[in-house]
């Protein structure tokens, strides 16, 4: 099998030659392999050579992209103001909503910036030079995690309350913008839609506000992409199980789901998630980005990849992943343990 048969194949719960490997890789690779940390995560030349250069060295199941297409090319194409540090991820310097007059103005915005061909350039090198033999997955986000992004966390958050025609007219906005640019990706050649749920997650948002704020817009977004082909897969932290979000998240057209981190220590028992889901649904697992891999050393990392792939043997409808985004410093000998113990892992 070659990484795109692997990957498929795990998603459509059937048995696989060896575990697939699919962490939250982009932030480190972008370090480790790029002219800047920049231009790996925005510049598409530059991005194609960042990933070629991780591929050759780790050999992971999927090429993956988007934290500078979500922190940045989106609110900069919604009329936030971004600055683009040479080696962090961008940051929204000013938001752009104020009043329903401002939804009004970004409903009717061109997302097809300078930035945003860069980046579908980037995807399009890849693809071209992958030859369908490797997947590239892309972070996405919502229409309510736009939303944040373009009205402010605390501003939304407020909203709910004192606001609500205004979060739903935003998401309202959002909708057909967010498909256009799944759409664009999906035509370059994306293959994978990793939905990053970062604000609509149990941790932030009750499933009382997820249900009245949330489902329909982001259902519809998820429903379309799949349409047009993509494989979409939502990641979420917090405690999907107990608190019902799973339920929700499977009544979308999905194609695996990706649990996270339930504190900064603590990651949700994916055994939990498979009871649940049973062979219903693909799972990612979530070894902890915060813990050894960023702060231990090769041989607790090791340690720590083990007890992740134990708990899982004999698992349909697995993938090796981490609980979200890398650190950019998360040292390299630590993603080489990582990534050796998945490679050698006797998954039958």
């Amino acid at each position: 099998m070659n990484a795109k048969e692997r990957m498929e194949a795990a998603i459509n719960l059937r048995p696989v030659n060896k575990v697939p490997n699919a962490p939250f890789t982009e932030a480190p690779v972008c370090n480790y392999f790029g002219s800047t940390f920049k231009a790996a995560l925005l510049e598409g030349p530059e991005m194609f050579k960042a990933h070629m250069k991780s591929l050759e060295e780790f050999k992971f199941d999927w090429v993956m992209l988007g934290m500078g297409f979500i922190g940045g090319i989106i609110p900069e194409a919604l009329d936030c103001q971004v600055k683009y540090p040479e080696d962090v991820f961008p940051i929204i310097e000013k938001t752009s909503i104020f009043s329903m007059a401002d939804v009004e103005r970004i409903a009717k915005n061109n997302m097809f910036t300078k930035r945003m061909d860069s980046f579908l350039e980037g995807v399009r090198l890849l693809k071209k030079e992958l030859k369908d033999e490797v997947p590239i997955a892309c972070e996405y986000i919502s229409p309510f995690t736009i939303a944040t992004r373009l009205r402010g966390t605390n501003e939304i958050m407020m909203d709910m309350y004192d606001n609500p025609e205004l979060v739903h007219a935003l998401q309202e906005a959002v909708v057909p913008l967010d498909i256009a640019m799944g759409k664009a990706l999906i035509d370059a050649g994306v293959d994978y839609i990793f939905y990053g749920a970062d604000m609509e997650c149990p941790i932030l948002l009750s499933p009382k506000h997820y249900k009245e704020f949330v489902h329909e817009p982001t259902t519809k977004v998820c429903n379309e992409l799949s349409r047009l082909g993509a494989r979409v897969l939502p990641h979420m932290c917090g405690d999907i199980v107990k608190t019902g979000i799973v339920d929700l998240l499977l009544e979308m057209d999905i194609h695996g789901i990706m649990p996270g981190n339930l504190t900064q220590e603590k990651v949700l028992d994916i055994r939990e998630l498979k009871e649940k889901v049973k062979d219903r649904i693909c799972i990612f697992d979530n070894i902890n980005p915060n813990g050894p891999l960023l702060i231990g050393k090769p041989g607790e990392v090791a340690k720590e990849t083990l007890v992740h792939l134990n708990r899982a043997k004999g698992m349909n409808g697995y993938i090796f992943s981490t609980a979200g985004t890398s650190s950019p410093f998360t040292p390299k000998e630590n993603y080489l343990a990582m990534d050796r113990e998945v490679a050698n892992f006797q998954w039958e």
